[in-house]
């Protein structure tokens, strides 16, 4: 966790801005609440999409209420650790996202410009022209068992599987099969991190969802080729475990993301 929170230092401020914009729509009631939303989902990238993850996904060591605990505790000396420009990081595994995920880069780039006001809203930004990105390899995938714990969503049982592991399950490649087989226009999430807790491996979807013209709905972002959206402040806190409690609201919803969460509500 240190070197994640040494790699994270290290990074320019409008690198660091973009990379931490997934993960602020899911740090609304995280504590300590007096802490900013950036600090608090600068500890969600550091700390608890760490190997932390592994012994809370998989073994069962560590609950919620342990994670909630140990990402309080680190968010003063994470606060301190920021404050000044960290020294380079030989093998940043948190740098060069930008430039290996171009339209996702610029997607999330368009919704952090977006987020500086707490009005919310809608905006459009330019697709950088890039190769379209292929489906991961037979040595990148997994087989993971099925969550009989999380309500399903259109008949689909999530899988129980590490957030920040690389690989991908077999559920996660279905959807992008579909996707590139012309079958899926909208992907409803109740947050990003339900693509990966790994930010390569987050960004490496999106990119391909957008490059296949994919829209992303998630509780409070609208990520779409050429067309960004987040709700008005405050944001609504992301129910992991029933995509339905997360779209109830649609207060502070711009109108193309209004739409769309209409639409698939009804399919719910």
């Amino acid at each position: 966790m240190l070197r994640r929170a040494r790699m994270l230092a290290a990074l320019p401020v409008a690198y660091f801005d973009v990379l931490i914009t997934p993960f602020i729509e899911e740090v609304s009631q995280h504590r300590p609440v007096s802490a900013p939303a950036w600090l608090r989902a600068a500890v969600v990238v550091a700390v608890r999409n760490s190997r932390l993850e592994d012994f809370h996904a998989l073994n069962g060591l560590l609950r919620a209420a342990d994670i909630a605990a140990i990402t309080e505790a680190a968010t003063p000396p994470l606060a301190v650790l920021l404050e000044e420009s960290g020294p380079p990081v030989h093998d940043n595994a948190l740098a060069g996202f930008d430039t290996a995920f171009p339209r996702a880069w610029a997607c999330l780039t368009a919704l952090s410009d977006l987020m500086e006001s707490d009005n919310g809203g809608e905006a459009s930004y330019s697709v950088p022209t890039a190769p379209l990105p292929q489906l991961p390899g037979p040595d990148e995938r997994i087989q993971a068992e099925h969550s009989t714990s999380i309500k399903a969503v259109r008949g689909v049982r999530p899988v129980v599987a590490s957030g920040v592991d690389p690989r991908f399950d077999q559920d996660l490649l279905r959807m992008m099969e579909q996707v590139r087989e012309g079958a899926a226009e909208v992907v409803p999430l109740s947050a990003l991190s339900r693509l990966s807790r790994n930010s390569a491996k987050q960004l490496r979807v999106l990119e391909f969802l957008l490059a296949h013209q994919v829209t992303v709905v998630t509780t409070n972002y609208l990520l779409a080729p050429g067309t960004v959206g987040v709700r008005a402040r405050p944001l609504v806190k992301p129910d992991s475990y029933d995509l339905r409690r997360s779209w109830k609201s649609l207060r502070g919803l711009g109108p193309t993301h209004t739409r769309w969460v209409k639409a698939l509500r009804k399919q719910l």
